[in-house]
């Protein structure tokens, strides 16, 4: 039974691990007869929605549910930095033994998955291509995953030049009422400091890893931190600019292009690797969209 005769649009916004808020979303709407008619997508928020819109998004919860820190680990395969750490590999197999070999224009639903060319530094949706390579190119996350190469050109990850892709339902389907979900807080709102000592978790990710370990040693990183240094290390500056780059950006975009419907899920304490707390990201999100759904009987 549908709770109201709209026909919805949801743009689906970058985040990391918090990206797995959209899970529950996703699910809250579809139980509440919410009919989304299409999807865009950045970063995390183009895994997901590329699972939404193949159908596969029981099959998506059950295996994020199921991971451990030790999961998540292993996912990671570290090559020799020439243009990332992560080779990303094994992550797309993961998706490609779920959703297959099909094409981005093939799902059930429109899906409108977004990257960012490398030599232009545009965003671009990406459609003529397999699903899997969409996604792969869409989280290229610059420094840590290797750009993805798609017919002769690379991506890097879409949420450097829009992630949240409002503008790119907006111009496809403007009879639909857009959903915008943006995962990006304010920086000061995180509750776990970016710049934090972190000797385990740090020693047990580089002993995991001989060779990722010897190169951050190279660059000042060895996992034990100096208890009189205040300064951050590399690792902590890029995530921190990352993200507070993705904030701006993010909010930016939202006033330019403003969504019918805003839903912005609170996980100040998820740390973007922290994909072991499924549990956690996905409740919150079924919390914000159950709001959501009670403002529309209201």
């Amino acid at each position: 039974m549908s709770l109201t005769n709209e026909n919805f649009s949801v743009a689906l916004g970058s985040g990391g691990a918090r990206g797995l808020a959209h899970i529950g979303i996703l699910k809250t709407l579809k139980q509440n007869g919410i009919n989304i008619e299409a999807l865009s997508g950045t970063s995390m928020g183009a895994v997901i929605g590329a699972f939404f819109a193949a159908d596969k998004l029981e099959e998506a919860e059950e295996y994020y549910r199921s991971l451990k820190v030790s999961d998540v680990i292993f996912n990671f395969d570290p090559v020799f930095p020439s243009s990332g750490l992560i080779n990303g590999k094994k992550v797309m197999q993961l998706l490609r033994d779920v959703i297959g070999d099909i094409y981005v224009f093939d799902t059930k639903i429109p899906f409108y998955p977004v990257a960012t060319e490398l030599d232009t530094g545009e965003w671009v949706v990406l459609q003529d291509c397999k699903l899997w390579e969409a996604i792969r190119a869409s989280i290229s996350i610059p420094g840590l995953f290797k750009p993805f190469k798609i017919k002769g050109k690379y991506y890097v990850d879409g949420g450097i030049t829009n992630p949240v892709p409002v503008n790119v339902l907006k111009e496809r389907h403007e009879k639909t009422k857009t959903i915008a979900v943006n995962l990006n807080l304010k920086p000061t709102d995180y509750k776990r400091a970016w710049i934090k000592e972190t000797d385990n978790e740090t020693s047990f990710l580089l002993n995991k890893f001989p060779r990722l370990k010897k190169i951050a040693k190279k660059i000042g990183i060895n996992g034990i931190r100096n208890k009189k240094e205040k300064d951050p290390n590399i690792l902590h500056v890029l995530n921190r600019t990352f993200h507070i780059v993705q904030y701006e950006l993010a909010w930016r975009s939202l006033e330019f292009d403003k969504p019918n419907f805003l839903l912005t899920p609170n996980l100040s304490d998820v740390v973007f690797i922290e994909f072991h707390k499924a549990a956690k990201s996905i409740a919150e999100g079924e919390r914000v969209a159950r709001e959501f759904v009670e403002s529309l009987k209201n």
